[in-house]
């Protein structure tokens, strides 16, 4: 027969596993899901660092903002209008989460990350670290980002999806953001996050089995810090000048090809033939 000391000995046993794997839950959730734009200390990458925000906030003001943090934006919420404001107004996508999934984050985030606010004189010393990046970095990372060289791991070039104002490549798609002014927005931590964390869906479906490198991030964000600078001086590739003119073109050429073609038969009409033969045949 079982103990009582035996019985409870389990029971905490159980108790401690259910909490570990919990806590690993959490862990691996926020890992996939929002690593790459908050942090568990208070140091900020595109969005606000996450420490003690289980003290700041409640946990259904919590799950309402993960869940779609633009719905809280447009029904007039004051804390979610000032993050969205605060951050270059950047919206933060809307997470496809379960309310189980969603209370295991919030559980993670309170016994995480209260215990890792960054002093102000380290987030000041890691903002004091310049970024200057060298003309052949930025070369390079325009060469990536354009697709001239590819990501080690094959993923699909930046300019797929993107398009920067920059006179020395072609027009980037219309699919994503103009990235352009991007690095004034994010600067080079967040773009090394918003690469290599993808926290955009379509993002994560084009590179999830094609990383990219750190390296490769780095050179990405030393071209966007360039363009961020040089756009406003650019013009522009744009297509319209091109394609209006080879339109005109080639609506003059085939409306001068066209009657050639039709020349001797314009010349004089099918009936008059018929009836020209109809009259000899008779005669």
């Amino acid at each position: 027969m079982v103990s009582k000391t035996s019985t409870s000995f389990l029971f905490i046993f159980f108790l401690f596993l259910g909490f570990s794997i919990q806590a690993q839950d959490g862990e691996s959730l926020f890992k996939t899901t929002c690593a790459a734009c908050h942090s568990t200390t208070s140091k900020k990458l595109i969005g606000p660092g996450l420490a003690n925000i289980t003290n700041k906030r409640s946990k259904e003001w919590f799950k309402k903002f993960v869940s779609s943090s633009q719905t809280l934006i447009k029904n007039g919420d004051t804390d979610a209008i000032k993050i969205f404001e605060e951050y270059n107004k950047i919206v933060m996508p809307d997470q496809v989460l379960s309310d189980a999934e969603l209370n295991v984050l919030y559980e993670y985030l309170t016994n995480f990350s209260s215990a890792k606010i960054e002093t102000s004189d380290t987030a000041t010393e890691e903002k004091e670290i310049p970024f200057n990046p060298s003309e052949e970095e930025i070369i390079i990372g325009r060469n990536l980002f354009t697709g001239i060289q590819r990501f080690i791991n094959g993923g699909p070039s930046c300019i797929s999806c993107h398009h920067v104002k920059d006179d020395n490549i072609i027009a980037g798609g219309g699919l994503a953001v103009d990235l352009s002014d991007s690095y004034s927005r994010l600067d080079k931590t967040g773009i090394e996050a918003m690469v290599i964390g993808l926290p955009f869906p379509q993002m994560k479906s084009s590179y999830q089995n094609h990383p990219v490198i750190e390296k490769e991030a780095y050179l990405i964000a030393a071209y966007l810090k360039y363009i961020d600078k040089e756009h406003i001086y650019q013009y522009g590739t744009s297509y319209m000048r091109i394609l209006l003119t080879g339109g005109i073109i080639g609506t003059i050429l085939l409306m001068g090809i066209f009657p050639l073609f039709w020349y001797k038969r314009k010349k004089e009409s099918v009936n008059k033939r018929i009836y020209e033969r109809q009259i000899k045949s008779r005669n």
